[in-house]
């Protein structure tokens, strides 16, 4: 069952279950809600305190017409984890976009941040490097007339992929990635329509998210593409076990 706050004016949706530390802290990937992670919390053992959200203009959590760039999206979960009272230390579960917010949050919050596990979760290089692809002329006019429709009448105008860059230069001006464990979770079918050369970059990016820390390790889902949670539940919750094992031996 999920419920609502309302912090600073703003109505932030989450789901709260269990109890006892490291806090489970997920974060959802681009334009994904909160029950994208069903399938894995609902298998976990909720001996620790586990926190979803919604994030801007998702579910019942308000829209800001103000860039959502990563340092307000971390505004808005310290928010939530001060008013529900959850102490650190936190394992950060993220998955896709949501893996750059995680990253940013480490850098931010080093001390409180036990352990990452990235859930086939975004480098911050990998949309320059995906950029670089010259696509199809007919799918670049498609997606650059459907872009400027959005900036006119789409709510997400404001949304977390139009301001990508911000958040990356916000993670580029942080502080160093902490020496923390994390495990990389990666998908390694490609899904239709995704170019080959899409696709290695991708695994290219997802084994560099392993040189962020010492204590890395990858765990590849091979029946799964970009939604592991969703298709390989199972896997991602030995991941997440693993990890409370790792942080809290």
């Amino acid at each position: 069952m999920n419920s609502t706050i309302v912090k600073n004016g703003l109505t932030i949706e989450y789901s709260l279950v269990g109890s006892g530390n490291p806090a489970l802290v997920f974060f959802n990937g681009f334009r994904m809600p909160l029950d994208s992670w069903d399938p894995v919390v609902k298998q976990l053992s909720h001996s620790h305190t586990t926190l979803l959200f919604n994030r801007f203009g998702i579910g019942k959590t308000s829209r800001i017409d103000l860039p959502h760039t990563g340092s307000r999206v971390l505004s808005l979960v310290q928010d939530l984890l001060e008013t529900l009272a959850i102490e650190p230390p936190y394992i950060l579960v993220a998955h896709s976009l949501g893996g750059l917010f995680a990253n940013l949050f480490a850098r931010i919050h080093p001390t409180e941040v036990a352990g990452i596990v990235f859930v086939d979760s975004t480098h911050p290089e990998e949309k320059t490097a995906q950029t670089a692809l010259k696509p199809p002329a007919l799918i670049t006019r498609a997606v650059e007339g459907l872009k400027r429709v959005e900036k006119l009448f789409d709510p997400y105008k404001y949304s977390e992929d139009e301001h990508y860059e911000d958040t990356i230069a916000e993670i580029d001006k942080s502080s160093p990635f902490p020496a923390i464990p994390i495990t990389v979770v990666t998908g390694t079918k490609k899904l239709p329509f995704v170019p080959q050369r899409s696709f290695q970059i991708h695994l290219h990016y997802q084994e560099k998210l392993l040189e962020l820390s010492p204590y890395s390790k990858q765990i590849r889902a091979n029946n799964s593409g970009h939604f592991p949670q969703i298709t390989e539940p199972n896997l991602v919750k030995v991941a997440i076990e693993e990890m409370l094992r790792r942080v809290n031996p």
